[in-house]
């Protein structure tokens, strides 16, 4: 039991480790608005990728793999990912360094939005979802064979305790390593991951005009 629940920590170390919009945005809130705010795009995620897992346990996993569904996802994605890296090219106002009277209100929104912001990339993200599946076709379903899925599920769940010590080393790194960043770097670094977030945005809205051709 001990081993299963240190591979499944490690795998959740690998999944997390990959560049993609999730460790994009946290590593752009980070910068920008400080650790809790790239933190909470982490848990976002996470949280998105857990009910995604039991969704999986509950053989839904077949549907996800339908051709419309992808096309929704695809939108969606395309949507959120588009709309995230344009907000984040015009707005860079830090709510770590508000001093207005409302700034309480205005952080605790902002921490809000962080959550919601890592929720919906990680939901709607086609390439995320067909990663999972295949962890789940590959790994997580082999521990059906022999247990409880109950257990199993609490087992394979170890999984987020990797992906949530990624979460954690990132967010801190960024934190800690910003202050030897000059505005001009930092302007860059948001400038970048911002034109990241959007490509990820028009790759999947390409995605999806492609597989709306193909059904006409």
């Amino acid at each position: 039991m001990f081993l299963l629940l240190i591979r499944q920590i490690v795998l959740g170390l690998s999944i997390a480790a990959p560049i993609g919009p999730i460790n994009i945005e946290i590593i752009r809130r980070g910068i920008y608005q400080g650790l809790w705010p790239s933190l909470l795009v982490g848990a976002g995620g996470m949280t998105s990728d857990l009910f995604l897992m039991f969704l999986m346990y509950q053989g839904l996993s077949g549907f996800l793999t339908l051709n419309w569904v992808q096309l929704i996802l695809l939108i969606v994605g395309a949507l959120i990912l588009t709309y995230t890296g344009v907000q984040s090219l015009i707005h860079k106002i830090d709510l770590m360094v508000d001093s207005s009277e409302n700034r309480s209100g205005r952080l605790r929104t902002g921490l809000i939005s962080c959550y919601l912001t890592g929720l919906s990339i990680a939901a709607f993200n086609p390439l995320n979802i067909l990663f999972w599946l295949g962890i789940y076709g590959s790994v997580l379903s082999d521990s059906f064979d022999n247990e409880n899925i109950i257990k199993a599920f609490y087992v394979n769940s170890a999984i987020f305790i990797g992906i949530g010590v990624w979460n954690l080393n990132l967010a801190l790194t960024i934190h800690f390593s910003k202050t030897l960043l000059n505005p001009k770097i930092m302007k860059l670094i948001n400038l970048t991951t911002s034109l990241i977030l959007l490509g990820f945005g028009i790759h999947f809205a390409y995605e999806a005009i492609v597989r709306i051709k193909a059904f006409f």
